[in-house]
């Protein structure tokens, strides 16, 4: 069994996941992601299901800094605790896992800073998502220009009202809010297809992966 953390945006989501199938899951918004937190949606998640953990996969970003800090040392503690493998997934990518029963092009957005966001481009077909472009770092003007170069129906998963506003042309759907936040039933799922390829990550090499460097500065005294 599979668990899977995504704390990456101002929603907190576990799940756990056997086979490609969800056996539960448990997801809180608008709350700042603290290790604390997520601890005990996890001990929960696990009492309810009885399930034996035999890898994690956790959501590395891009997204907010405190958020990705404290899922990603939370699912790294848990590994090295439980002795079980560990496998990275694109916040992104899991975002995109939203829409794995629709074919169609799918742009997976978030917000980064400004008038930047976070994006890439996936393809879903027969319920198998494929990967176009690595994670981005785009302004909303570029990613226009970019959307009007493909063909067909595409599908916007993120919801922002910018992004909408900006991009409402025909052939462009835009998903709801719940089918907009990375899952962590999606992370799982994503993670155990890579477990089960024998891919996966180094406990002590995972990091985060910001868009843009945190703004962090050092006060002097």
């Amino acid at each position: 069994m599979i668990l899977g953390i995504s704390s990456a945006t101002k929603t907190i989501s576990v799940g756990i996941c056997e086979k490609g199938k969800i056996l539960a899951e448990f997801s809180i918004s608008g709350k700042q992601s603290f290790t604390e937190d997520i601890i005990v949606y996890i001990d929960q998640l696990i009492r309810q299901t009885e399930a034996k953990i035999t890898g994690i996969a956790v959501a590395s970003g891009p997204g907010s800094y405190s958020g990705l800090r404290g899922g990603m040392a939370t699912a790294k503690t848990l590994a090295q605790v439980l002795e079980v493998p560990i496998v990275e997934i694109s916040t992104l990518e899991a975002i995109a896992f939203n829409l794995i029963n629709i074919d169609a092009t799918i742009i997976a957005v978030s917000d980064a800073r400004r008038d930047e966001y976070n994006l890439a481009l996936f393809t879903s077909y027969k319920k198998e998502l494929r990967r176009i472009t690595q994670d981005m770092l785009m302004e909303l003007k570029d990613i226009t220009s970019l959307l009007s170069k493909i063909k067909g129906e595409i599908y916007v998963c993120g919801y922002n009202e910018e992004i909408e506003k900006a991009l409402n042309q025909t052939g462009i759907n835009f998903t709801t809010q719940n089918l907009s936040v990375p899952k962590g039933s999606n992370v799982a799922i994503l993670g155990e297809a890579l477990i089960n390829k024998g891919i996966t990550g180094n406990v002590m090499e995972l990091a985060p992966k910001y868009s843009i460097a945190p703004n962090i500065r050092e006060f002097k005294r």
